[in-house]
């Protein structure tokens, strides 16, 4: 150790560094407390030993000034005095950090320096643990504004002004585990994410990026409910680890805002309140938290909910029940029902300040997130259009932001013969915001009038054929042979879809063959020689026309 003795007395000085060098240490000497300043300055010390009384300036005021000099760093001052009364003794470790009393005894001196040499040591350790410590925290903090720099771009693909929505998601730390998504659809309908990963703060915020980015391109193509949860969990499955989950609540309502596809897993039951401001309907939670099971065991079914354009939806996370107060109580369901059914103009306000009123804490325990649905349509906007012969009152409809369109399919011997020539239309059709709602009755309405053409006029098939037991394995042997020697023939499909709300749908399917004698009203008086299902489409659509002469049928749909 470097030490710097201070005494005016030649004598004494000479006699301790002896002492101490023979110890091993390193000394510096000086006869007043001017020259010990300017050594100090020079080449500094570990260790002071400082002599109270000297002409000049004595030790108090030089152990003040090198002190003040060091800073935050440890020099340990041990004042050497003669001086015995309590008064001195005691302004001696004020000042300094140790006191020796004249003349020396060596043992206690050099058990004096090895005594402060470790407090030195730890001392030394403890800011150097500081200032690593100030690093890390410096690049810490670059690290978490890059981090939410990336995440509130990638949180900015959510809509932040949806009609009939309002959101508020508050974090615990600087970092948020609850996420809120919404994203409106071009036809009015929106789609809305509500989810709380496991966990606080960056590592359970890390996961709001890919979800964020998945859920914006998975409503950008208008996928369903069921395919935006089933892509979800397969990324959520590859990204986060086994101890992580993410419970979440997704849904997406129609344009009319008149239903609501929903999938919930793992969030608290969700409440559909009426407008007299009565629980009408408690959304339970049907499945697992995304990201917990594989993909051959995840369950993608929706709930399919009517609700009317009074109802209001409130979804929430775990940080509104379980938001303590100071007695440790939880907020819990009973209190948010009460809220609920409190009958206040402005429910989702209410809700708010009553959890924080209850929490009566700036700091809180959890995520705190809840989202407000209500479910009137927007206002209509009306577009003047030229009436349509085909898509009879459409020039009254008011309009959706989609775009009106028609395609056409013409299917030749080849394309027959393929063992789903629907599957491309449905593909594209079922990824169709304004279809998807009525998907089934719209797929179950092209199949039979494809099918019908295809076997009742290409193929010249009679539905006579099934009447017996074995007759229809009998019909389809017949209809794989005639299909497979077919040289000749065609089966042309035409779809137009409106831009009104409600939308609506004409189908027109022709084909090949002679044509039939069968009229709308025959369907009436269940005659199945022109097929069992026609009767039902007939139901299923408001407008159907048949005209046998140029072997055409045509079906209007209305669709949600």
């Amino acid at each position: 150790m470097n030490i710097l003795v201070v005494d005016d007395d030649m004598y004494s000085r000479q006699l301790m560094g002896f002492v101490l060098e023979e110890g091993g240490h390193k000394c510096e000497f000086a006869e007043s407390g001017e020259q010990a300043l300017e050594i100090w300055r020079e080449q500094g010390a570990d260790v002071v030993l400082m002599d109270v009384l000297m002409p000049g300036m004595n030790g108090y005021e030089a152990a003040r000034i090198i002190k003040a000099e060091a800073g935050q760093d440890h020099i340990p001052i041990v004042f050497l005095t003669a001086l015995d009364d309590d008064r001195a003794l005691v302004e001696c470790l004020s000042i300094g950090d140790d006191f020796l009393g004249k003349p020396v005894n060596f043992v206690t001196l050099q058990a004096k320096i090895r005594a402060h040499s470790r407090t030195l040591a730890l001392n030394r350790q403890v800011v150097e643990q500081n200032r690593e410590l100030a690093y890390f925290h410096t690049k810490v903090q670059a690290e978490h504004e890059m981090t939410q720099h990336i995440m509130t771009a990638a949180l900015k693909l959510s809509a932040k002004d949806v009609y009939g929505i309002r959101y508020h998601c508050t974090a615990r730390s600087t970092f948020n585990g609850d996420l809120v998504l919404l994203k409106e659809k071009r036809d009015g309908g929106a789609y809305v994410l509500v989810g709380d990963f496991t966990g606080h703060g960056l590592a359970a915020s890390v996961g709001s990026i890919p979800v964020a980015q998945a859920f914006s391109t998975m409503c950008e193509r208008n996928l369903s409910v069921s395919e935006i949860s089933l892509e979800l969990n397969k990324i959520l499955r590859r990204f986060l680890p086994p101890t992580m989950f993410f419970a979440a609540c997704l849904l997406e309502i129609n344009s009319t805002r008149s239903k609501i596809e929903l999938w919930a897993g793992g969030l608290p039951d969700a409440f559909i309140v009426s407008g007299d401001n009565k629980i009408r309907r408690v959304i339970h939670s049907a499945h697992m938290p995304l990201g917990i099971m594989e993909m051959e065991e995840f369950e993608s079914w929706t709930e399919t909910i009517s609700v009317t354009a009074e109802d209001r939806l409130y979804i929430y996370t775990d940080g509104i029940t379980e938001c303590p107060n100071i007695a440790n109580e939880m907020f819990g369901e009973e209190r948010l029902r009460q809220v609920l059914e409190s009958g206040e103009n402005n429910l989702f306000d209410a809700l708010i300040a009553a959890v924080h009123e209850f929490n009566d804490d700036p700091d809180l325990q959890d995520d705190l997130s809840l989202v407000e649905l209500k479910c009137a349509p927007p206002p209509e906007t009306k577009y003047e259009t030229p009436p349509d012969e085909e898509l009879k009152g459409e020039e009254t409809s008011p309009k959706s932001n989609l775009p009106e369109f028609q395609l056409e399919l013409h299917w030749g011997p080849d394309q027959l013969r393929d063992s789903d020539p629907l599957m491309i239309l449905r593909q594209w059709l079922g990824s169709h915001s304004v279809v998807r709602n009525s998907k089934e009755v719209v797929f179950m309405v092209l199949a039979e009038l494809f099918n019908n053409a295809l076997e009742h006029g290409v193929l010249g098939l009679l539905s006579s054929l099934k009447d017996d037991d074995e007759g229809f394995d009998r019909y389809y042997q017949e209809r794989g042979a005639r299909l497979e020697k077919l040289e000749d023939g065609y089966v042309r499909l035409q779809v137009r879809l409106s831009n009104t709300r409600p939308a609506r749908m004409m189908v027109r399917v022709s084909d090949s063959g002679p044509g039939f004698s069968i009229k709308v009203e025959d369907l009436d008086c269940n005659d199945e020689s022109f097929g069992r299902g026609l009767p039902l489409i007939k139901a299923l659509c408001s407008e159907f026309e048949l005209d046998g002469e140029n072997a055409t049928v045509k079906a209007l749909i209305e669709l949600d």
